[in-house]
């Protein structure tokens, strides 16, 4: 820790300032103890900047919340990290706390050992924040981070996103990579600031941004899987109302920068031939079996080669289809069909804990199916023809078909979003049967 420290107590309870200083006694003589009540934080706190905030917070008291959200907003305290010390404080107040940005929680009656730990904790926060905040301050002024939207500059874009593939592949960590750009609903006229802005507030803490062109920008995911890159996805277009964003996601292993560079920006082509679209971008390996088949070279594979032990083989293309289909159904089933069936799984979970949710994917038949009281909506997904399949939705309701329907698509059309669409449908007919059954009961 640092040569000193000054720990502020922030309390309108002078008999628990008292108390909570005495606790504070083991830590170093260098170390330094102050108080202050809440109505006199603010000036308090700009006077003596703390290396540590002990906020007291007695029944739900909303002055502590709004001055947590007053610190955070100043320049000077923001990075000073929070204690909040609850004193009969509910569920909902500690949320709100977290929500406007305390970085640890403590519970009355305090424990001695526990309040020295976490005061040691936020003590070496400090620390932290002081040079993270050195550092951005030192790649501002050299141009590496840009001073006016807190991201990585289109100059240094490539040596960054390369620092963090190697980052991951030294350390064997998952991260996802991720290309954004707005799609055709984009007027250029008016800038992508607003689109920027969507996109910061839509990342997570540890996520970062890099601009690769005027109107694309990478987004850098760490120990991020693909269900976690689609869940990116879905809050950037939630939160975009004039246009919406076309993206390509690659899963980071240890590929060079050209590499995925290559891979992101040829599956960016295709997702803006389409709407609010994410494509996964991946390496073709034909014919051998691959979960980094490229889905996008499905449509026209025909005849290959492969080269086993440098013997040339040639293959005919009824088989090579057959194989082409087999490998593209599994990378398929790992990056759309499972992670939409889990969300819908989780969905449906949190909000019926007696509905019964199943699903299974296989390269037969895949299926997704929601039960209740007599009440099924069950979807499937069959293989139609060449390059093509078939979906189908029923919705029954004690043995009898409500409603039914079946479509048939080109197989790389389904992506993400497309099957959402088809099991939100399903999952809205299912909400409106066992609806109009309690009404008639």
């Amino acid at each position: 820790m640092g040569f000193n420290n000054t720990i502020t107590i922030i309390s309108n309870k002078y008999e628990f300032i008292e108390q909570i200083s005495a606790k504070l006694v083991l830590l170093r003589e260098l170390d330094k103890v102050t108080s202050c009540r809440l109505r006199e934080a603010v000036d308090f706190l700009k006077r003596t900047i703390p290396n540590t905030i002990i906020l007291h917070c007695l029944k739900n008291d909303e002055d502590a919340i709004n001055l947590v959200k007053t610190i955070k907003a100043d320049e000077v305290l923001k990075n000073i990290p929070i204690l909040f010390l609850c004193d009969f404080c509910n569920r909902e107040t500690l949320i709100d706390a977290f929500d406007v940005g305390i970085n640890d929680i403590i519970r009355t009656p305090v424990k001695d050992y526990e309040l020295l730990i976490r005061v040691i904790w936020c003590i070496q926060r400090n620390e932290l924040n002081i040079n993270i905040e050195t550092r951005n301050d030192f790649i501002r002024q050299i141009g590496v981070l840009d001073s006016k939207n807190e991201i990585y500059t289109q100059e240094y874009c490539d040596k960054y996103i390369e620092c963090q593939l190697n980052h991951a592949a030294k350390f064997k960590e998952a991260a996802c990579l991720m290309l954004v750009t707005p799609d055709l609903k984009f007027d250029p006229t008016e800038g992508v600031d607003e689109f920027l802005e969507v996109i910061k507030k839509s990342i997570r803490l540890n996520d970062s941004i890099a601009q690769k062109s005027d109107e694309e920008f990478y987004i850098y995911l760490p120990k991020t899987k693909l269900n976690g890159a689609y869940s990116v996805y879905e809050r950037i277009n939630s939160n975009l109302e004039k246009f919406g964003a076309s993206a390509s996601v690659v899963e980071i292993s240890s590929q060079k920068l050209d590499e995925v560079r290559e891979l992101l920006e040829s599956a960016l082509q295709k997702a803006k031939t389409e709407s609010n679209s994410l494509i996964v971008a991946s390496k073709a390996y034909l014919p051998s079996v691959s979960d980094d088949f490229d889905e996008t070279s499905f449509k026209d594979a025909k005849i290959h080669k492969i080269s086993p032990k440098s013997e040339t083989t040639i293959v005919s293309a009824d088989e090579t289809d057959v194989r082409i289909f087999r490998q593209t159904y599994k990378h398929k089933c790992k990056i759309v069909l499972e992670p939409v069936f889990q969300k819908y799984e989780t969905k449906i979970g949190l909000k019926f804990k007696d509905v019964s949710v199943n699903w299974a994917t296989g390269l037969e038949k895949t299926t997704f199916t929601i039960a209740k009281d007599g009440i099924v909506a069950s979807l499937k997904i069959l293989k139609a023809q060449q390059c093509k399949i078939r979906i189908d939705s029923i919705l029954a309701n004690g043995g009898n078909i409500v409603d039914m329907d079946s479509q048939t698509m080109e197989f790389v059309e389904l992506n993400f979003q497309n099957l959402s669409q088809i099991v939100d449908k399903l999952y809205e007919g299912f909400i409106d049967c066992k609806l109009k059954n309690s009404e008639s009961n």
